[in-house]
């Protein structure tokens, strides 16, 4: 590493389970984020400042007055602007080392060039999750999956590669739930969007250190409690997608 970059990350440099080592590993580590808003954008945030390598980010909306209360890494000048155009230039200041691909489009299956270690799915609805989570599975690309509502927030891992008895998010959600909203018909809480945005921050470094992360266990937070808690998920016999052909 270069002496910048020894100043720029000696908190992790001292830290044991990171290292030299380590941060060279988050250096060389490639994300997929999908979504730009309240987890997507903070995510980003927290992962550039990390020094993970190579961050793309999918996006097709443009920032407005009520995102604000929520998704941080946009300012009241942004308003209008294309999201993924206002999070790469907070994203390009905030860490140099970071290669960025930020693409004004929204994600689709017809994906396939996609080169990730991890795919991160920061949407707000279960269409787009189910389709997100087919499309890791199929290509064997781990994925970090997060959702908020209200006071409530949750993060898992499912899709690791080489591992074919590892649950998926539809071995979660098997059907889309007769009440299911998105953020414009939802109240949401900013400061749990961060929490939970944090959370699978922390799940990627983990993830790209190599360290123990286990598929399947689902992190829930209770705002209003102030409470954690952590529910392990196992793949469901008759999943259409992760058992689909068994």
């Amino acid at each position: 590493m270069t002496p910048d970059q020894v100043e720029r990350y000696k908190r992790h440099l001292l830290v044991k389970e990171i290292g030299g080592p380590g941060q060279k590993k988050l250096l060389g580590a490639r994300v997929t984020v999908i979504g730009a808003g309240a987890l997507g954008g903070q995510v980003a945030l927290t992962l550039a400042a990390a020094g993970i390598g190579h961050i793309q980010v999918f996006d097709d909306d443009r920032v407005e007055l009520s995102n604000l209360q929520r998704q941080t890494q946009f300012s009241t000048e942004d308003v209008g602007a294309l999201k993924v155009e206002a999070l790469g230039r907070r994203l390009a200041a905030l860490n140099p080392d970071v290669s960025l691909d930020m693409i004004s489009e929204r994600w689709g299956e017809g994906r396939s060039s996609i080169e990730a270690d991890l795919l991160l799915d920061g949407t707000d609805n279960f269409e787009s999750r189910y389709q997100i989570n087919a499309w890791s599975r199929a290509r064997g690309i781990p994925l970090v999956s997060g959702a908020v509502a209200g006071w409530q927030g949750q993060v898992m891992l499912v899709n690791p590669a080489n591992k074919p008895d590892a649950p998926c998010y539809r071995c979660f959600v098997p059907d889309i739930p007769p009440d299911a909203g998105n953020c414009n018909d939802l109240g949401v809480v900013g400061a749990v969007t961060t929490m939970t945005a944090n959370q699978m921050a922390l799940l990627t470094v983990k993830y790209c250190l190599g360290l123990p992360v286990k598929p399947g266990d689902l992190w829930l937070f209770d705002g209003l409690a102030g409470r954690t808690r952590q529910v392990g998920i196992m793949q469901d016999p008759a999943c259409p997608v992760c058992r689909s052909g068994k």
